[in-house]
Parts: structure tokens; C-alpha cells; sequence
């Protein structure tokens, strides 16, 4: 009786290690754009840790390429730590992560082509790392956000990139400096 019972657990325990584990379902919600692509729409209020935007999504059964992160598509996602964004994603819109409280470090794709100036309203310290290609578009934010820079190219010494970090931050010094003639106050 007990070989049986041992014999009866141990196909037990095959057969469940044969049954595929069921994938973690995406917290991201997705719209066809009237173009053909795909854009991040929304994301599950609930979801943590670190979210990957992928470069293409399936919606009702065909997939798509993804291209846009839409306006307000991560918006009030407080428990979101790390966003990493695939490659061949081109445009963040308005309000894309306002509110994401929790969120510190966002990688950037070199396809970025164009990110809306208040994507990152309401956050409170993020790491932005991005290549020289689209460093434009974060390097002036930061005066208003709390938004540092990283820049990933790979440069041919440590120098060089020092030197690129902090031609940045003579740009914010600069912004700011013009900001405050006008009495614009700057972080």
C-alpha cells in the first residue's frame, strides 16, 4: 500500500511539473491606433516592481507593432519602481507617468523620437536613462521635475561622458538662470 501511495504521488508531482505554468498576464492595456500601431492606453493601478513596455502587443488575437505610450497611460501607478521601454517605441504622451510616486528609474529606447514635456508630472525622483540621440528631451526637464539623466552611450572614455553629463547641467543651470528673469522659480 505505501509503494502504491508513493508511486500514485510521484506521478502526481510529474504531471504537475509537466503543466505549463500559466504567463503573467501584461498589467498594460493597449488601443490600435489609427495608423496600425499600437499604444499603451493604461496600466493596472495595482501593479509594482518593474513593467516592461514590449515592442509589440497582441489585441484580439493579431499582434501589433507598439510605438506610443499614451497621454496619461501610467498615470497614478504609485507602487510602478521601474519602467523599461522597448526598442522601437517613438512617442511618450502628456501626462504618461504623472503620479507614479514610486518610480525611480525609466530606460529609454534610442527609436524615442519625441516625449511631451509633463510626462513625468507629479513624480518624485526619477532616473531617466537614454542615449545622446533623445537626451534633448530630458536634459531641460529636470529643472521643473525631479528628473536625473543618465546617458548610455558608450563613450570612448569615462571623460567624455563626464563631459556630456555635465554640458546637462550647464543647460539646467542656464534654463534656470533665464527662468528666473522672468521670476519663473525653478527646482
Amino acid at each position: 500500500m505505501k509503494k502504491l501511495c508513493c508511486v500514485l504521488l510521484a506521478l502526481l508531482l510529474c504531471t504537475l511539473c509537466l503543466v505549463p505554468a500559466a504567463a503573467a498576464a501584461s498589467p498594460l492595456s493597449y488601443e490600435v491606433t489609427e495608423f496600425g500601431f499600437a499604444m499603451v492606453t493604461g496600466c493596472d493601478k495595482n501593479a509594482s516592481g518593474s513593467v516592461k513596455v514590449p515592442a509589440t502587443a497582441k489585441i484580439d488575437g493579431k499582434s501589433y507593432d507598439v510605438k506610443f505610450i499614451g497621454e496619461k497611460a501610467f498615470a497614478d501607478c504609485r507602487y510602478i519602481e521601474e519602467i523599461k521601454i522597448a526598442e522601437g517605441i517613438t512617442q511618450i504622451g502628456s501626462r504618461a507617468f504623472e503620479n507614479c510616486t514610486s518610480l525611480r528609474t525609466v530606460d529609454i529606447p534610442k527609436s524615442l523620437m519625441s516625449c511631451e514635456y509633463d510626462a513625468f508630472q507629479g513624480c518624485e525622483e526619477v532616473t531617466v536613462n537614454c542615449y545622446s540621440s533623445n537626451y534633448q528631451f530630458f536634459a531641460v526637464y529636470g529643472l521643473s521635475q525631479n528628473i536625473r539623466v543618465n546617458v548610455q552611450d558608450k563613450y570612448k572614455t569615462e571623460e567624455d561622458a563626464k563631459q556630456m553629463n555635465s554640458i546637462g547641467d550647464l543647460i539646467k543651470r542656464l534654463i534656470a538662470l533665464i527662468l528666473s528673469w522672468f521670476g519663473i522659480k525653478s527646482n
